[in-house]
């Protein structure tokens, strides 16, 4: 599947809104996607960045520029945002974001 693994807009709508702490449901939801196709984009994103995993794939999309400091910031004052969610955003943006921004790998 590496060919197919590029970053489209929609992938890239995705991280987006993996950055913001949104769960796989309401990623579907709010794009009007079925939650298969849903889960198939995000594994092909997952594949273009080199990271299977929320949190790693965030901080590759700040390495690659695909991400903004305002991505992160907005996920952090949600108030529906699940403990998990408000975890990952936390680590993101407190410790990941500061290593960017400075110049230095975790």
């Amino acid at each position: 599947y590496k060919h197919r693994a590029t970053m489209t807009d929609r992938r890239h709508q995705i991280l987006i809104l993996i950055a913001k702490g949104y769960k796989n449901k309401q990623i579907a939801r709010k794009m009007g996607l079925s939650l298969a196709n849903t889960r198939l984009q995000k594994w092909r994103m997952y594949c273009f960045l080199g990271k299977f995993i929320a949190i790693d794939a965030v901080y590759m999309g700040l390495q690659m520029e695909l991400l903004h400091k305002s991505d992160l910031c907005e996920a952090i004052r949600e108030k529906s945002m699940t403990k998990k969610a408000k975890n990952i955003c936390t680590a993101v943006s407190y410790t990941h974001l500061r290593a960017h921004e400075t110049g230095r790998n975790l």
